[in-house]
């Protein structure tokens, strides 16, 4: 072999080597890169046009600043209220992810109502409810609450006045739309019944006072307090009868006297009846 063939055969096996080395590299995937542009469609003040521009992605993830999400390409997007929204795009593939966002501003729009509110208890009480409005683009309200009541106010303070579970309905508006929303409020701890004492301010007859209510004789008075009222009922050697609200009749009688009337029962209250001497 002369120097010639020698030289010619080296390149070749040389050649060889460089296209069998390069050949086993395996493919390197890149990661991706996200980007996007956004332009106003004709016509309307909130539709905006997407236009994906990533590099490398197989995946999309679309936030629109107002709480709805695509995971389409290149999505079309409306917005139906005045504001600055961000919109983010996040492009996937198998070896990572990238993260791109703009800013859009958005006026002109009618602006849609939307209801919502939110309730406490007043401190101390079981049964007085304050509704506080957090309604956005609404300038009247009318609430409509299960037990019959209802109210125009923004942010009324409602009293029930039984337990159970009561619905409570907001209607927001403003001159181009409505919109309702309702919870359910549970009410509960009311007292359901309430007490009277029957007692009296002195010795009378000396005889014990015979106390009836509904017809049905409710105990004996057998003592008195010569002066003030009593302010707990219950007390021993006097008559305390317990309902639910309302009025009943009574009449009461000793030796030698009667008494007779009504009496009204509010629910948590203990209220008193003097039998006079």
């Amino acid at each position: 072999m002369n120097k010639l063939s020698f030289l010619i055969t080296r390149v070749i096996v040389l050649i060889t080597l460089i296209s069998y080395t390069v050949s086993c590299q395996p493919d390197i995937t890149p990661r991706p890169v996200a980007d996007f542009t956004l332009e106003r469609v004709s016509g309307s003040a909130g539709k905006i046009k997407l236009t994906n521009k990533s590099l490398h992605s197989e995946r999309y993830q679309w936030t629109f600043g107002d709480g709805r999400a695509s995971t389409e390409e290149s999505p079309e997007i409306e917005y139906t209220t005045d504001g600055t929204y961000t919109i983010t795009l996040t492009a996937k593939n198998g070896v990572g992810q990238d993260q791109v966002s703009n800013s859009v501003d958005i006026t002109g729009l009618v602006k849609i109502a939307v209801a919502a509110f939110d309730f406490t208890f007043v401190n101390g009480s079981a049964n007085r409810v304050q509704f506080t409005n957090k309604s956005t683009n609404a300038d009247r309200y009318q609430w409509l609450f299960g037990d019959g009541q209802s109210s125009t106010d923004a942010s009324p303070l409602i009293e029930f006045k039984s337990n159970g579970v009561v619905s409570a309905q907001l209607t927001a508006r403003n001159g181009n739309s409505a919109d309702v929303i309702t919870k359910s409020v549970y009410i509960s701890e009311i007292p359901t019944t309430g007490s009277i004492m029957f007692w009296t301010n002195g010795s009378g007859d000396g005889s014990d006072i015979e106390v009836y209510v509904a017809n049905a004789m409710q105990g004996l008075v057998n003592t008195y307090q010569s002066s003030g009222t009593p302010t707990t009922c219950g007390q021993e050697g006097n008559v305390t009868y317990r309902n639910v609200e309302g009025t009943y009749g009574y009449y009461a009688r000793s030796k030698s006297r009667t008494w007779s009337g009504t009496v009204t029962i509010k629910n948590g209250e203990c209220r008193t009846k003097l039998l006079p001497q």
